[in-house]
């Protein structure tokens, strides 16, 4: 059996749709995916009101199976 060490994760930035908290609408982000992890990219801001999508929800993010 061979031990199971560190692989390296291919990291992706992709357009999906993110829930802005500040206006509640939802947008079209950068989205990164670590693995299993999706997370908004650090920085960007909300085209309708400006604020920062740092602490948004991913909400939709399509992928290929």
């Amino acid at each position: 059996m061979k031990p199971t060490g560190n692989q390296p994760v291919q990291t992706r930035v992709e357009k999906g749709r993110v829930y802005c908290i500040i206006c509640t609408h939802n947008v079209e982000a950068d989205v990164v995916t670590n693995g299993r992890q999706t997370r908004v990219r650090p920085g960007q801001k909300c085209p309708r009101c400006g604020s920062t999508l740092d602490g948004g929800y991913v909400v939709r993010y399509d992928r290929a199976a």
